[in-house]
């Protein structure tokens, strides 16, 4: 009888894995041929020019060398490749639209930052999202199965189920419950001062960020401030494992799918008990409604069936549970990094933090003691507040979180230059509108790299700092903006309104720290927090009460 595991067997394997990897290099060279191709054909069939363009690296080699030129550090988001790009070959990217291709690193691109041309992909035909994104990027999280991933009638149906619990009026109906968690915040920061010691902001704003976000979408009182929320917790376990670009580790990490499995375990297992809660006692509910409450109240108005409150399908429960991991995943991770610039920008610019103290004792009364009690009888007085408003679109557009939105464009569809007429090929290209390059564009914007609110307060389209219609899109624009823009808002408002008047945030970093784009705090890239460009160390500041200065 012969072994099981003898010499043939063994040179058999040898052999099935050589012809398994000559395949695979096969394929690999297949591809790198068609992308290449794609490419050159847009210079030979369109004459539309791109940049130096080498068939085994792509654009590879092109970014590098632009990288080393401005001293991009190996840090830096991503999302200002396309600005110094830019800067460095105006003579063919000066259209406002860049062919890049950084294929097998990423997917082949285009990264628009003219208006206009935006404005036809996202606004006036809004394009599906990128395929990749749920069917690659987002597969492990949420299946592809919510609301930023959905296309189609899917996801109209979604967001009119959502809208609701995302409206300006409904969020500041929940302002009343939001004002506990920023006390929590405002005593960390008292904590801070009395330490005198070096704290990351950053850390601080997630957790407010989290609290606030559970306490609108769940109607939950997470206490991330005060202690680990296992929700969150693991939650970050999961993003960590996510990668936009090709991550070699990640890829081939041998577990990443059983920790997946766990994962999504334990955050339906935490999100579940929230989502029945409110379905069996919503008629209990007594005042403010969360944006589960009402999207559970679309669902059965929906239904026709008043009974389904105490029985709700278990499918609805699980696409509930993938919306709201997105909410919290997005939520809490933007809100973070932008609240943190806010104050770093403050700190940079007394006038201007002195022009919000102006407006809040204007608003909420001299004594800050009171305003917590004035907010919570009266949250409209939020929308009083125009330079605070001015202040977050300003920050926003200087240190956007995310840089654009992708999207995914049909056979034959072309983008149109408005004002040379030229026709743009787009299908087999991942369109990206690169918000990030738009907002710092001194063609667009005057003295585009300085921190000048005044800008959004200004009515009178004549005065050169007028924004220039769809130039400010940190939430994108179209019907699939950001639905979350409106808590952003009420949000940071309502904890400036609280803060502000009490504290000087002062930044700490060394001396000897990169500097970059005139910035110690420059946006970063976090592996192991891939939604959104992060604050450089999570912001290093020295927290001090305004009465000891």
């Amino acid at each position: 009888m012969s072994e099981p595991w003898g010499p043939n067997t063994a040179s058999l394997v040898r052999k099935g894995l050589g012809y398994l990897a000559l395949i695979c290099l096969a394929a690999f060279f297949y591809r790198l041929y068609q992308v290449r191709m794609l490419f050159r054909r847009i210079q030979k069939d369109y004459g539309i020019p791109i940049l130096p363009h080498s068939f085994i690296f792509g654009h590879l080699v092109t970014i590098a060398r632009a990288s080393m030129k401005y001293g991009i550090p190996r840090d830096a988001h991503g999302h200002w490749t396309f600005y110094h790009l830019k800067r460095e070959y105006p003579d063919i990217l000066n259209k406002g639209i860049m062919y890049m291709d950084v294929w097998p690193i990423g997917y082949p691109m285009i990264a628009v930052y003219h208006p206009d041309l935006m404005a036809q992909f996202i606004q006036e035909n809004s394009l599906p999202k990128y395929w990749a994104m749920g069917q690659v990027e987002f597969k492990a999280f949420t299946e592809g199965e919510d609301l930023l991933n959905l296309d189609g009638p899917e996801w109209k149906k979604a967001r009119s189920i959502f809208n609701p619990g995302f409206s300006a009026r409904n969020l500041l109906s929940l302002v009343p419950n939001m004002i506990e968690e920023v006390l929590v915040f405002r005593e960390r920061l008292r904590k801070a001062v009395l330490s005198d010691q070096v704290v990351r902001l950053e850390d601080y704003t997630t957790d407010i960020a989290v609290d606030i976000v559970g306490c609108a979408v769940l109607g939950a009182r997470l206490q991330t401030q005060v202690k680990p929320s296992r929700l969150m917790t693991t939650m970050k376990s999961q993003i960590s494992l996510m990668f936009f670009e090709l991550d070699i580790m990640k890829l081939l990490n041998p577990v990443r799918v059983f920790k997946n499995l766990i994962y999504n375990r334990i955050i339906r297992d935490e999100l579940v008990p929230y989502i029945l809660n409110t379905a069996q006692n919503y008629e209990k509910i007594e005042g403010p409604k969360t944006v589960i409450a009402l999207a559970l109240n679309s669902y059965v108005n929906e239904t026709q069936d008043y009974s389904a409150r105490g029985d709700i399908p278990r499918e609805f429960i699980e696409r509930v549970v993938k919306h709201i991991k997105i909410f919290m995943f997005a939520g809490h991770d933007t809100t973070a990094t932008v609240l943190a610039y806010v104050y770093y920008l403050l700190g940079k610019h007394p006038d201007k933090l002195a022009k919000i103290r102006t407006e809040h004792d204007e608003v909420l009364g001299v004594d800050p003691t009171i305003a917590a009690d004035r907010i919570r009888a009266d949250p409209t007085l939020l929308n009083k507040m125009p330079y605070t408003i001015a202040v977050l679109r300003e920050t926003l557009r200087l240190y956007p979180p995310v840089g654009g939105s992708i999207r995914q464009s049909p056979p034959g569809h072309f983008l149109t230059h408005p004002e040379t007429g030229v026709r743009y090929p787009t299908h087999g290209f991942m369109l990206h509108s690169s918000a990030s390059t738009l907002q710092r564009d001194s063609d667009y914007w005057p003295d585009a790299d300085s921190f000048i609110p005044e800008r959004f307060m200004t009515h009178d389209d004549s005065d050169p700092l007028y924004p220039i219609k769809n130039t400010w899109r940190p939430f994108e624009m179209g019907p699939r903006a950001c639905i979350g823009q409106e808590l952003v808002s009420v949000e940071i408002r309502l904890i400036l309104a609280l803060t502000t008047r009490e504290f000087q945030v002062e930044e700490a970093y060394a001396k000897d720290a990169p500097e970059w784009m005139g910035d110690k705090a420059y946006q970063i890239f976090n592996p192991d927090v891939v939604a959104a460009a992060h604050i450089k160390d999570g912001l290093p500041v020295r927290v001090k009460s305004r009465n000891l200065n």
